[in-house]
């Protein structure tokens, strides 16, 4: 039998020096290669990682449920982008999209 794979949304807030302007590619570049240095190309390759909208100071994302805890680890060793000094913060997880955009931290996003 076939398991249907679930998916897990993940809201993080994004915490950078002034001025600093990350961009869609920047970041799903650092996220990556976060995650293939500490768990390595198998791992990487069942995330199912999927970047969904990225806002000033915010970015929501989608994953395999089986992986979540994978990339939430790997987004909290993330440090630096472009050489800029960042930090990811995940802020909700949950199973629909609907439950996230609830979330108080998004009231005008």
């Amino acid at each position: 039998m076939v398991k249907i794979e679930r998916q897990r949304y993940i809201l993080f807030q994004i915490l950078k020096e002034e001025g600093f302007q990350i961009d869609q590619q920047e970041l799903l570049k650092s996220i990556w290669q976060s995650i293939w240095r500490y768990f390595g190309m198998r791992e990487a390759n069942k995330t199912g990682l999927w970047l969904l909208e990225l806002g000033e100071d915010y970015a929501l994302i989608r994953c395999s449920n089986v992986t979540k805890e994978i990339v939430l680890t790997a987004l909290a060793l993330i440090k630096e982008a472009k050489g800029k000094n960042v930090i990811f913060s995940p802020i909700k997880t949950s199973g629909t999209i609907k439950a996230i955009k609830k979330n108080k931290n998004l009231k005008n996003k």
